[in-house]
């Protein structure tokens, strides 16, 4: 079995759970054909101690942690704004790339990060969009691919969290050009389960973006007379959503629309959604995320059918102690899924190539169009 040694940038909240991938995938997935190898982490000079307790090498030094030739695996935890200059320099250096989500905080950005990953097809390019290892979703899939149920009619995708409220302070994700804000950050997952679903992605579109908190407090750094630097609380104004609504045209005459906001409280991370075909439906949540809701307008005595899915897809049952799953096995999953790339075998489920990403970048970017412009946009026009 191939070592690979992997670095990871970044070891905040995402850095630090991903960690558990690479200690588990073996655990969790004993035909893994790759064995990926904690190696070096590029962190904050407060980050380096987590680091090194989770098995990694501390790097204060971004450029040394990516180009270094030992390296041949680069996770991208990073904030939104520092992909790009990660990715790029990344495939520069001849290494694979796992990039978490959304892929780029522009559109601009993401078309040149995907012409880079596509002139380099030695080279992996996934992007973290988790949400596709979860076996509900694989068996949704797979329900829709068999037509199951005939013609999509409608789809209703949503993500909702409840930690944006007037409490709290400003950081990168409440900034446009840093984090992209709310759809971003959480309609990125749900667009793309979208089309992981469906196979299918808004075409024509109207959206309203609001926010809620027009404006936060935020650490910002200053500079003394003598040159030194300190850092200042500071009230400034949110030039981001906190919540997206959004209805879209799909091909073939579907319709669907699309919600997210930081602000529903009772909803740690609620997402889902409800697909409606011409003879049946089928629906998830992730607060049952082991289940898949399906009714077949066929025999409509037996109402909606609560699946558990946890031998659909990836096989937790078997290898895990509990017949259900949770987030760090579907972090296991993701890797597994991306050393099977890298050696060249089929796929469980579809990773989530930079391309797909760039997709839901469009549809982000149609998003905030419409909203700023208060008029329908074609997917078309925006490239």
């Amino acid at each position: 079995m191939k070592d690979l040694p992997v670095t990871i940038l970044g070891f905040g909240m995402m850095g630090r759970i991903r960690s558990h991938a690479y200690e588990n995938v073996l655990r969790v997935h004993p035909d893994c054909p790759i064995r990926p190898v904690p190696y070096q982490a590029f962190v904050l000079p407060h980050e380096a101690d987590s680091a090194k307790g989770l098995g990694w090498e501390p790097n204060l030094d971004l450029k040394d942690a990516v180009c270094n030739s030992k390296t041949e695996y680069i996770d991208v935890c990073l904030p939104n704004a520092m992909h790009y200059a990660a990715v790029l320099l990344a495939l520069e250096s001849g290494k694979h790339v796992f990039c978490e989500k959304p892929l780029a905080v522009s559109v601009a950005e993401a078309r040149e990060m995907v012409a880079a990953a596509e002139a380099r097809p030695e080279l992996l390019n996934s992007v973290h969009f988790t949400y596709r290892r979860i076996p509900a979703n694989v068996y949704a899939r797979t329900l829709v691919q068999q037509n199951r149920f005939g013609k999509l009619l409608e789809s209703h995708n949503y993500y909702h969290q409840h930690w944006g409220g007037p409490g709290t302070g400003g950081s990168w994700r409440f900034d446009l050009k840093s984090g992209g804000g709310t759809v971003s950050d959480l309609g990125s997952h749900a667009i793309d389960m979208l089309y992981f679903t469906t196979g299918k992605r808004p075409q024509k579109l109207c959206s309203l973006q609001y926010a809620h908190v027009k404006e936060r407090m935020f650490n910002v750094e200053k500079t003394r007379d003598d040159g030194s630097k300190y850092t200042e609380r500071e009230m400034k104004k949110v030039d981001v959503d906190d919540a997206t609504k959004v209805v879209y045209y799909l091909e073939d005459g579907a319709i669907g629309t699309l919600s997210c906001t930081r602000n529903a409280h009772g909803s740690e991370n609620s997402q889902g959604y409800e697909l409606y075909f011409e003879s049946g439906a089928i629906r998830w949540n992730y607060d049952s995320l082991d289940y898949l809701e399906i009714y077949d307008a066929n025999s409509p005595r037996d109402g909606w059918r609560k699946i558990l899915c946890s031998q659909y897809g990836y096989a937790y049952e078997e290898t895990a102690l509990e017949p259900v799953a949770g987030y760090r096995d579907f972090l296991s999953a993701g890797c597994y899924e991306n050393m099977r790339a890298i050696a060249k075998l089929d796929p469980v489920a579809p990773i989530a190539s930079f391309r797909d990403a760039y997709e839901v970048d469009r549809a982000i970017e149609a998003i905030r169009i419409s909203s700023k412009e208060e008029r329908w946009v074609e997917l078309d026009e925006v490239h």
